[in-house]
Order: structure tokens, then C-alpha cells, then sequence
């Protein structure tokens, strides 16, 4: 009985214990809020290079940008032409000083990712601007640009 009791509690502990694999270490001291538009478009970013499926992106994404998406049909067709950036790997995170103040009465923001990944063995940076709006309290992606034209 013993042995029943203590293998559901190491059971328990082990599934509570399990870290995220969409957390986002990135933010002061590697710690980021999901209610920021910086979380979402980190998010959106990962979806778009990491993810098997465009699902993720487009849940991220406002109706008509998602629709846009949608459109290119898979991720590595959205890389070459809204992108036009395509990536083995990839790592991003917000610049800094891009921080709102009052974030939860802002309803539009511009957050500026940098991109780091590699592309047939050579290592690429890239700065994109990511139009964010926030749709019923949720923060989505209206548009990606360049940073630097």
C-alpha cells in the first residue's frame, strides 16, 4: 500500500513539475509576462519558424492577417514571402527599450524582435517590426515589417 501511495505522488510531482515548452525566457531577468504584446509576438515568431503547421500563427494573429496566412498555405512558403526570411534555426526576443507603459490600457503596439537563426551554415540577424493589436484582451499580429528598410 505503501508503494501505491508514494508511486502517485512521484507521479503527481513529475506532471506538475513539467516546464512549458512555450515559455519565454526573454524579458528582464528571463522572466516575460503573456499578458504583454511582447509574449505574443515572440510566440508568433516561434510558430511561424518552429512549428510544423501555420495553426498556432494564425490563432496569433487578427482575422484578416490571419486569412493572409492562411493563404501561403505552410510555414516555410510564409518564411520566403512575408518574411523573406528563411531559417534552419531560430532564436528571438523583444529589443529592449520597447516596453509600453500602462500596457493594459494600450490597444495597438510596435514591438521590434530580433531575429538571430542560421540558413545553410551561415549565421543571419535580422530586425522585424510586429504591428500588434489587442482583440478581446488578447494581444494579436496585425502586420510584420522590416525594421530597417
Amino acid at each position: 500500500m505503501k508503494t501505491i501511495i508514494t508511486l502517485l505522488i512521484s507521479i503527481f510531482l513529475v506532471i506538475g513539475c513539467g516546464s512549458d515548452e512555450n515559455e519565454v525566457n526573454a524579458g528582464k531577468y528571463g522572466m516575460m509576462s503573456n499578458e504583454t504584446p511582447q509574449y505574443n509576438a515572440v510566440l508568433f515568431l516561434r510558430a511561424v519558424y518552429n512549428e510544423d503547421e501555420l495553426s498556432k500563427a494564425i490563432s496569433l494573429s487578427t482575422e484578416r492577417y490571419g486569412r493572409i496566412l492562411k493563404g501561403y498555405h505552410t510555414n516555410n512558403n510564409v518564411q520566403r514571402q512575408v518574411f523573406n526570411l528563411r531559417l534552419d534555426t531560430m532564436e528571438t526576443e523583444p529589443v529592449s527599450g520597447g516596453s509600453l507603459l500602462l500596457n493594459e490600457r494600450v490597444e495597438k503596439a510596435e514591438i521590434e524582435m530580433k531575429i538571430t537563426g542560421h540558413y545553410n551554415g551561415d549565421k543571419i540577424y535580422e530586425l522585424k517590426t510586429l504591428s500588434m493589436v489587442k482583440v478581446k484582451g488578447d494581444w494579436k499580429v496585425q502586420d510584420v515589417n522590416n525594421t530597417v528598410p
